[in-house]
């Protein structure tokens, strides 16, 4: 019969196991898969739900049972549409839900490169 010593609490004993668990998980071994997901397959996803309305709320262009891969992935394509003028996203003001709508292609985003201050002397 195993006894435990009077002055052991099982608060102890909990904390004891937490660091055994937190230690057995160091040692856990991960496979790493391919995920069936496509940056550009989702990039044409998200095109053809804006052909079907004008405006469509950001979050709902993600899917969730889809776990984080999905909605990394997700996040991708957007950033990829919204990179080459695809997409807009816009905000009604500040804080306000964001929404999704078609793009100019033809308008691209470019860097500007800051001037500085107005008063300030121009380099040599």
């Amino acid at each position: 019969m195993v006894r435990i010593a009077p002055q052991v609490t099982l608060q102890e004993m909990l904390l004891a196991f937490q660091e055994v668990l937190a230690r057995n998980d160091m040692f856990a071994h991960h496979h790493v898969q391919r995920e069936p997901l496509s940056v550009r397959q989702r990039m044409t996803d998200v095109l053809s739900a804006l052909t079907a309305s004008a405006f469509v709320d950001f979050v709902h262009l993600f899917k969730p049972n889809e776990g984080r891969r999905g909605v990394t992935v997700t996040f991708v394509a957007i950033l990829e549409l919204l990179r080459e003028g695809l997409i807009e996203i816009v905000q009604a003001e500040p804080y306000a839900p964001l929404h999704v709508r078609l793009g100019n292609p033809s308008r691209h985003l470019r860097a500007v490169p800051d001037e500085g201050p107005a008063d300030a002397a121009p380099p040599n």
